[in-house]
């Protein structure tokens, strides 16, 4: 109770109130108490029960996965920039330079890796992924079918496919009791049901409609991006555009590139060809930049200077043969995710 009064406390900055009620365990009985006179008979289940809804973790992927008009480079701002690295960090972006770092969670990426190590023995996340593949959550993970029945609880509209408890049918302290396969799975489906819930409740209370994700634990593995933008869309009921970043690990250095004049790079020489060397590729095409014949009369009598000219040649032209590689494997990446035999798309 300390540990949950004290994290609300410092969360809310000391405006809201933890309460522990005392025999709460009696408060589902009481409630029942005092609403038996609403109790009707098409309360219970019955073979006239409407068909069940879709799973709440595997809602039906979108129509269309591609970016409307409305979400052009102009107007993509404000938005929700969702960081999954080890931890789990939420940015509202509002405009160009303009950001606030909204919430964050200490369960992320390095907390589900460093579970399934203990629990199935990988070594990986990609090891993870591939062993959760062959597994079935459902044989761990408590479902609302199996507090309710085969109907789930269709008064506060919970289908019986529904994640009730992560981890909840575990009964047995033998690790040996349960398939790794089967506890990957689970690991899985806690990670992306949990990043995804907590993105939509910080996006909604934000006033948010699109929530970008990056991070090495989710972009690029296809089963990761699925399930999250499936939660997505069942949380938002369809009203949130969900968008999973290509080559997003080159995110935080974009950034930094871009903000070249805050980060003291004007004053590493008086020389412009220095930066233009260092903005010549991104802003040119690739092409490495002209250099005037005064500057390069100042290269030439300058052996230090030709020197660090030289190496920022080749850095430049490194530079530009990644670009390539990252071109084609975005190509081949976009068709992974658009091709409908795999039932998901990028832009979700």
């Amino acid at each position: 109770m300390n540990n949950i009064a004290y994290a609300i406390d410092f969360w809310s900055k000391g405006q809201m109130q933890a309460v522990f009620l005392h025999h709460e365990g009696f408060l589902g009985a009481l409630g029942a108490l005092t609403n038996y006179e609403k109790l009707e008979s098409n309360t219970f289940a019955s073979s006239e029960e409407p068909a069940e809804q879709a799973d709440s973790h595997e809602p039906s992927a979108p129509d269309d996965g591609k970016m409307t008009a409305e979400n052009g480079d102009h107007n993509i701002f404000p938005y929700l920039l969702v960081n999954i690295g080890s931890g789990v960090s939420m940015i509202e972006v509002i405009g160009k330079g303009k950001f606030e770092r909204i919430i964050g969670s200490h369960l992320g990426g390095g907390t589900i890796l460093g579970l399934a190590r203990l629990l199935t023995g990988v070594s990986s996340y990609e090891q993870l992924l591939e062993l959760s593949q062959r597994g079935d959550n459902l044989s761990i993970d408590l479902t609302v079918g199996d507090i309710y029945g085969e109907h789930g609880y269709p008064k506060i509209g919970l289908p019986a496919t529904t994640t009730a408890s992560s981890f909840g049918k575990v009964n047995s302290n033998k690790l040996s009791d349960y398939r790794p396969e089967d506890l990957a799975a689970a690991l899985l489906n806690l990670f992306t049901y949990n990043v995804g819930q907590i993105a939509y409740f910080v996006a909604n209370l934000s006033g948010l409609k699109r929530i970008f994700f990056r991070g090495a634990y989710v972009c690029g593995h296809e089963k990761t991006m699925e399930k999250i933008s499936k939660s997505l869309k069942y949380w938002s009921k369809g009203q949130v555009q969900t968008t999973f970043l290509c080559h997003e690990g080159f995110l935080g250095t974009l950034g930094a590139f871009w903000s070249y004049e805050n980060m003291g790079i004007d004053g590493l020489a008086e020389h412009e060809v220095i930066r233009e060397v260092l903005l010549g590729a991104p802003y040119t095409g690739g092409q490495f930049p002209s250099i005037p014949p005064s500057e390069q009369c100042d290269i030439d009598n300058d052996p230090d200077l030709k020197l660090e000219a030289d190496k920022l040649r080749t850095e430049n032209l490194l530079l530009k043969a990644g670009l390539e590689r990252l071109r084609r494997e975005n190509e081949d990446l976009r068709g992974k995710l658009t091709s409908p035999s795999n039932g998901c798309s990028k832009l979700h």
